[in-house]
Order: structure tokens, then sequence, then C-alpha cells
């Protein structure tokens, strides 16, 4: 298995599409008003399979007919194709990034987990095994677990008992968005200075043994080797995202956060 440790440096990828933007989009100016014909006929595959570009919520996005030419949604058919694609709305600018395919999916969760956009985050969940969210490295047999559907109707003031506070033992009582902002983007992942792909870049004293709870998984961690250099590195943390390939494509199987452990 390739081991690698990637620093941030991403290349970009122009693609002729539209982008599914929000209302909010279009109050910000800079929009014309064109007359544009749906294209039903038209049908695509990925990867051999047939593929029909759709929202969230299952509605399909058709590709527009308009000055002669073909514009289908651009977020839909990157996602499709694992690339990361999000849209600056302060500055009007479509953003994509490509290369590892794996990173690319990793990207992605870390986008929705950051907003806590369940509907999207349910379209990456294992729809055989769900999601594993676990507070440290070491993952427990009884960790919390959702389904793509669960996942999907979960509200940010749900309470769940997420697991046992290091050292002191005490339950990790938590609605979801705590839960979130403690143990899941704690940091800007997003944004970490140390990426890597099937290797641990620091761990504490709680063993990490991921292979143990997902032998099929790969995975992706984010770190931050350190915060504020009083702490001199105790206040290190990592996001490790675990996929497994079900049918070609990366799914979600667990969310495991890491941090300096006594």
């Amino acid at each position: 298995m390739k081991k690698t440790i990637i620093r941030k440096a991403v290349p970009a990828l122009c693609i002729i599409c539209l982008l599914c933007m929000t209302g909010a989009a279009l109050a910000s100016g800079g929009v014309s008003s064109v007359t544009a014909y749906l294209n039903q006929k038209l049908h695509m595959t990925f990867n051999g399979e047939p593929f029909k570009p759709a929202e969230a919520d299952g509605s399909e996005l058709p590709a527009l007919l308009y000055n002669d030419r073909t514009y289908l949604p651009v977020r839909a058919i990157a996602e499709k194709a694992g690339l990361y694609v999000d849209y600056d709305y302060d500055t009007a600018e479509v953003i994509l990034r490509s290369g590892n395919q794996l990173l690319n999916r990793a990207n992605l969760v870390l986008n929705y987990l950051k907003c806590c956009d369940f509907e999207q985050l349910a379209q990456v969940v294992s729809k055989g095994k769900g999601v594993v969210f676990s507070p440290y490295s070491y993952v427990e047999k009884d960790a919390v677990r959702f389904s793509a559907e669960q996942i999907r109707a979960l509200d940010v003031t749900d309470e769940y008992l997420w697991g046992e506070y290091d050292g002191s033992g005490e339950p990790i009582d938590m609605n979801v968005e705590e839960y979130f902002s403690r143990f899941v983007y704690n940091q800007d992942f997003i944004n970490a200075p140390l990426i890597g792909r099937d290797t641990y870049i620091q761990t504490g004293n709680t063993i990490a043994d991921l292979s143990a709870e997902f032998p099929d998984g790969h995975f992706i961690e984010f770190n931050f080797p350190g915060i504020d250099p009083q702490y001199e590195g105790f206040d290190w943390t990592s996001l490790r995202l675990v996929f497994e390939n079900e049918g070609g494509e990366w799914m979600l199987v667990g969310v495991v956060h890491d941090c300096w452990t006594v």
C-alpha cells in the first residue's frame, strides 16, 4: 500500500459547464437574462454506467442549449468524477480541485462536515455500512454509527452519547453541533498544513489502528502539528476520513478524530 504525505498543492482544472448556484449568487449582480432550452434527449454515462446529474434531493438537472452550445451542471458532474467543487460568493469564483481521487472525495466530505450539510453528506456515506464517528483514534466497538438515511435526517440539536473522554472516562454526551465543533471540525482542516494517505502523521497514547475496524478501508488524514506555539505541539489535532470502494466510488465509512491524549 503506497503511503504518502501531501503538502497543499492542488492544480486547477477548467470545465465548460454551469454551476448550480442559489439565488444569492444571482442577487450579487453581473448576471444577464438569456433564452435557453432544456435538452431532455441528452444522455450520459460514467465509466460505462448511465448517469443523470441531479441535485441532492434527487431532482434531475437536464442539459441546457444556448447559442448552439450545450451546458451541463458542473457540480453534479465534477463531484461524480471525484473532484472538489466550491463557490466563493464574495468573488463569484467557481473552485475546482483535481488530483488524487480519494483526496478529492475527502475534500468534498470536509466541506460537508464544516457546513453540517447532512443532505450532501448522506450522498457519500456507505449505503451498506453507514459511517462511524469516533472522538479518538481507537474506534470502540459501540461507537456511534449512522446510516445514510440517518445522516440525512440529522439535526444539529440531536443529542447522542459519543463515547468517553480520554483520561476521566466521563461520558461524551453532546448534541451534534457540540460534537462536531469539538471532535470533528475543531480546526479548519480544509486548510490543514499536512495531509496523508494511509499513514498516521501524528499519534498519541491512544491506539491508532483503523485497519482493525475498517479492514477494507483507506483513509486520508488532515493534520495540524500544533496550533499555539506556547504548547510546543501538544495541541496537535488530526481528522481521519475513512473510505471504502463501493462499485467504483469511494464511500465514507469513518470520521475519526485524534489529538494528544494522556
